[in-house]
């Protein structure tokens, strides 16, 4: 009987020192939680024509797995569009059968459809302007005017002709 006194005691005492412990756990994961690492996005890519590798935030890295280049066609940029968009935290969806791409921006407030080899598109659910240059298909990697993209989806181009690289930034909001 005295064991089952000082097994409630204990229990009584313990259940105080349980709610102010749960207490501070919370309010420290809660004060921890801004230092956690989240998926970074770009402020800034920059890609060099001819070049395999491109550089986010200053850090280079392979542009995808293919060794994809950026290119000059018809006096356009073209480059392949998933890397870089997806590096500035927005979506690019592939329809195989009707070769449609779906651009779309991290915030969801800006939507760009594009046709492989069709100078058609449609920004913001409105028929847009005719593209300079179509986009295509290079070795199963769609490339696509990258001034046309990026202007659309509201970013900021840089071209320096003397290392034939362009520079796309993120606005600061």
């Amino acid at each position: 009987m005295l064991r089952t006194q000082s097994m409630r005691a204990w229990q009584v005492r313990i259940k105080p020192c349980r709610k102010a412990c749960v207490t501070v756990m919370i309010c420290a994961v809660l004060t921890l939680l801004p230092a956690l690492p989240v998926a970074a996005q770009a402020n800034t890519i920059s890609l060099q024509i001819d070049s395999p590798y491109m550089e986010v935030n200053g850090v280079p890295r392979l542009i995808d797995d293919h060794g994809s280049v950026p290119q000059i066609i018809d006096g356009r940029t073209v480059a392949p569009l998933r890397p870089v968009i997806e590096a500035m935290g927005g979506t690019v969806l592939w329809d195989a059968e009707l070769l449609l791409l779906t651009i779309r921006d991290d915030l969801g407030e800006r939507e760009i459809i594009l046709k492989i080899n069709s100078y058609d598109s449609v920004v913001n659910a409105q028929t847009g302007p005719r593209l300079d240059v179509a986009p295509l298909l290079v070795d199963n990697v769609t490339m696509t005017p990258l001034m046309f993209v990026a202007l659309h989806m509201g970013f900021e181009l840089d071209w320096d002709e003397a290392t034939r690289t362009v520079t796309i930034a993120k606005p600061s909001p």
